[in-house]
């Protein structure tokens, strides 16, 4: 059997196996449609363009990986302008009242329905093809690799799926550990408290409001009865109960 006849053979087979899914475009050239199996309400689905060198199978085919277009439903043509698909009403959800935590929420919910296929996965998918094709050489080969690109789409599809659920993961994880820090507060040293009451008093201008009441109390040489009448004493003790407190509040 020559070239052109295993090619037509092939092809014949083929429109058997993809009577909806293969479009001939001519002798040596054709599409197969590849819908992809996968755990979300969209529908992802990958275009294996062939094209049969002269040569073929003694030689691998022309191959090329696309995101196929989405056919219209014929059967759901009347209803479809009054219903948006998930994409549109996904896209013009309103979530700026939402907070972050909320956000993130919805779109753990949906993360399976924003998976997308990039020009790099599409490229491995291709360079996967061509590996698997050299291999094949000498024999009808379009079957196995539309069959490969299937299950390889299907991996990347979830690889991709698991990457984004990791990172939410991470995300959380950061979270959490943000808001317990607010909890936990920080370790009080000697060093800290030293630092801290320094500070505490000099906002409080403690120094300067002790020295005030020693001039008043010594300088005028007051009596220890005037001191008691003028509530002077008391005024210290006030001051030394409010560094207390603030002690107390740092140690909480």
């Amino acid at each position: 059997m020559n070239a052109e006849d295993e090619q037509r053979e092939e092809l014949e087979v083929l429109q058997s196996i993809y009577p909806d899914e293969l479009k001939v475009l001519s002798d040596t050239h054709f599409q197969i449609r590849i819908k992809l199996d996968t755990p979300s309400t969209r529908e992802h689905t990958l275009l294996l363009d062939v094209r049969y060198p002269a040569e073929y199978p003694e030689v691998i085919p022309q191959l090329d990986v696309e995101i196929a277009e989405d056919l219209p439903d014929e059967e759901d043509d009347e209803d479809y302008d009054d219903d948006d698909d998930y994409e549109s009403n996904y896209a013009d959800y309103d979530d700026s009242s939402d907070d972050e935590d909320t956000k993130a929420a919805k779109k753990a919910l949906n993360m399976s329905e924003t998976v997308e296929f990039s020009k790099s996965d599409l490229k491995k998918l291709h360079d996967k093809l061509i590996e698997e094709a050299t291999v094949q050489i000498g024999i009808p080969m379009v079957f196995a690799l539309a069959t490969q690109l299937k299950d390889d789409a299907e991996q990347l599809w979830k690889e991709s799926l698991d990457r984004m659920q990791a990172e939410y993961d991470r995300q959380l994880l950061e979270r959490e550990a943000q808001e317990q820090k607010k909890f936990n507060g920080t370790p009080v040293t000697v060093e800290s408290f030293s630092a801290w009451r320094s500070k505490f008093r000099e906002e409080m201008k403690f120094e300067e409001q002790l020295k005030q009441k020693f001039d008043a109390m010594h300088q005028g040489k007051l009596t220890g009865r005037e001191i008691f009448e003028k509530g002077l004493a008391k005024e210290a003790d006030d001051e030394e109960s409010a560094l207390t407190e603030a002690v107390k509040k740092v140690a909480i």
